[in-house]
């Protein structure tokens, strides 16, 4: 082998130890050296946000008691459930303070209110799950629900559903809120009723202004010439969370006189 060709084979071997270290050595540092200044810029863009939100730390947790406390008040408008005597008394209770006659009353079963699809169907009547159960209720029961009753001697009630509170293990999961896990029910009342124009109107003021919610979902108002008095129709839609941790309210229901001890007026 010539001097010549020694020399060729140096400068190869030479080249090659050069592109060795480079591809083995110089690149995989070089990409090393990008990954951890990539991951560097992000590290250091979470230490920012992460050092804006320990900043305000007490805003936000100011915040979130002043939320959390905001929604205790709107649960605290709900009942924890409702029955028909409810319906019932809340009329009893506007005829006494608004001047007005309830001719008849209906007061509807608990339905199931589906809150994660508010624009779907609104729900499912809970007694409807229990429907081959209501089918074989006594005719006694069966009378009884549809009874008439009077309010102060002046109104005829007629009331329906079995007056039992919504359970709401009949409810589905799904129309439980994904949120709260409570399951809103709508319990429906249509009050027919005769009254004049300030009657009508603190009527309205009582259902809009109570504690609890409730909604007028349809009001039907007629003059009657011959009385020159207001006849009309309203369904009230009161409203209930199932879930509440607090127990159901019993309304007052005054005692109701029965018969008497003296039939015949004979004694003093």
């Amino acid at each position: 082998m010539s001097t010549r060709d020694k020399k060729l084979l140096i400068i190869l071997a030479g080249v090659a130890i050069l592109a060795l270290t480079f591809f083995l050595i110089f690149m995989p540092q070089s990409n090393k050296r990008d990954s951890l200044k990539s991951e560097n810029m992000n590290l250091k863009s979470q230490y920012n946000q992460l050092s804006a939100l320990a900043a305000k730390a007490d805003d936000y947790t100011n915040k979130t008691k002043e939320m959390s406390d905001a929604m205790q008040q709107v649960y605290d408008n709900f009942p924890s459930y409702l029955q028909i005597e409810n319906g019932i008394m809340d009329a009893v209770a506007i005829e006494k303070s608004t001047n007005t006659n309830i001719t008849e009353l209906t007061v509807g079963s608990p339905t199931a209110i589906d809150v994660n699809n508010p624009t779907g169907e609104a729900g499912t009547d809970s007694s409807s799950e229990s429907s081959s159960d209501s089918s074989t209720t006594d005719s006694s029961n069966a009378d009884s629900s549809q009874s008439s009753q009077t309010a102060d001697g002046n109104s005829s009630q007629s009331q329906t559903g079995d007056g039992s509170a919504a359970d709401g293990s009949t409810s589905s999961s799904s129309a439980k809120s994904t949120v709260t896990g409570y399951q809103l029910y709508d319990v429906s009342t249509v009050m027919a009723f005769k009254t004049e124009y300030h009657g009508l109107k603190a009527m309205l003021g009582e259902v809009i202004g109570s504690s609890q919610k409730k909604t007028i979902s349809t009001l039907n108002v007629s003059f009657d010439d011959s009385t020159g008095k207001l006849t009309g129709e309203m369904l009230v839609d009161s409203y209930f969370l199932y879930g509440l941790d607090k127990p159901y309210e019993a309304p007052y229901i005054p005692a109701v006189p029965h018969g008497t001890n003296n039939l015949f007026g004979t004694t003093n």
